[in-house]
């Protein structure tokens, strides 16, 4: 007998490919069949994989795949702050029923991949394995990177927080006449103070090198203003090619000096845009590559006792219907 499962709150707006993805243990071509032939439906009737899902719906699936759905009688409460303290192996800065805060620790990469044995992904599946809906992250940190972490524990509130951290050209037009929803701190080498006193905005195409296995600067822009940039965007867009035809996305950053100690420079680094390795390529290019960062720091600079530093510091978010609090700092 087909088994039909309630949609909750939770769920509701996804689509219903997604829904049975996050529900049932099945590949992709095995989903999309089922629903090709009717296996699954929403309240009864035929649908397709994208129709989306709401609160009260039930959506039947095959009785074979009945075995291999979760639990959903709930064993423990998923959102007790006390016990996600307890039992979570990283700090929670903040917590409710939408929305959680970490603070994830260097060394522990956001998402499962090659060589990844624990990440951030895996641990939460785990600790929310009775949850309606298992918790995700909305965004990535470097493997190295410490700091502020969003997670999503509603679909709604993920798909919230996922489309904020992305951003797009519309978005940026906007927020870059304002202070930088991403705030981190980094250590650099040398004395960074007459360069960021020239410098205020960092502003780069960064693209790929498959090659080299890391981002490269295509293009670099000298811009004193947040009008200049704006200028920029409206006429180049974010997406440049380069000569051999991998894309070079904008990246834009503001950079400010904290300290200057041993000839080496703690900065403050707001960034518009989420490119990989941004800060990190962008500094180095300027000169001033992250202390430790075998990657992108020349040889000659790297020492055996020098200690990486990034830290995703403060995050605004706008208004919204999940939280209150919207700006969270360490």
């Amino acid at each position: 007998m087909a088994q039909e499962l309630l949609v909750t709150s939770a769920h509701s707006g996804q689509k219903l490919f997604n829904f049975i993805k996050r529900n049932v243990n099945a590949d992709n071509t095995e989903i999309h069949r089922w629903i090709r032939t009717g296996q699954v439906r929403i309240n009864k009737k035929r649908a397709k994989a994208f129709d989306l899902v709401q609160e009260g719906d039930f959506i039947r699936i095959p009785p074979f795949a009945q075995n291999r759905t979760p639990a959903f009688v709930q064993t423990q409460n998923p959102y007790d702050k006390t016990q996600a303290k307890k039992s979570l192996p990283f700090p929670v800065v903040y917590e409710n029923e939408h929305i959680l805060v970490i603070n994830k620790p260097a060394g522990i990469a956001c998402q499962g991949g090659t060589g990844q044995k624990e990440n951030i992904a895996d641990i939460l599946k785990e600790f929310y394995s009775n949850a309606d809906f298992i918790p995700a992250p909305a965004h990535r940190l470097d493997k190295e990177t410490q700091g502020l972490l969003f997670v999503g524990k509603t679909y709604q509130a993920l798909r919230f927080l996922t489309e904020y951290m992305k951003g797009n050209e519309k978005n940026l037009l906007q927020a870059i006449h304002e202070k930088p929803k991403k705030i981190y701190h980094a250590w650099v080498y040398g004395d960074i103070t007459n360069f960021a006193q020239k410098n205020l905005y960092l502003c780069h195409n960064l693209y790929h090198n498959e090659k080299q296995k890391k981002e490269n600067v295509l293009q670099t822009f000298s811009y004193e203003n947040s009008h200049e940039i704006e200028n920029h965007i409206k006429q180049y867009g974010l997406i440049q090619n380069t000569p051999t035809g991998e894309k070079a996305l904008f990246a834009c950053s503001a950079l400010n000096v904290l300290e200057v100690k041993n000839n080496k420079s703690l900065v403050e680094i707001g960034i518009y845009t989420g490119r990989k390795h941004q800060i990190r390529v962008q500094l180095a290019h300027a000169g001033f590559p992250l202390v430790g960062d075998t990657k992108y720091a020349p040889q000659k600079l790297l020492s055996q006792n020098d200690k990486f530093f990034l830290q995703c510091r403060q995050i605004t978010l706008p208004e919204n219907s999940f939280t209150k609090q919207t700006v969270f700092t360490l």
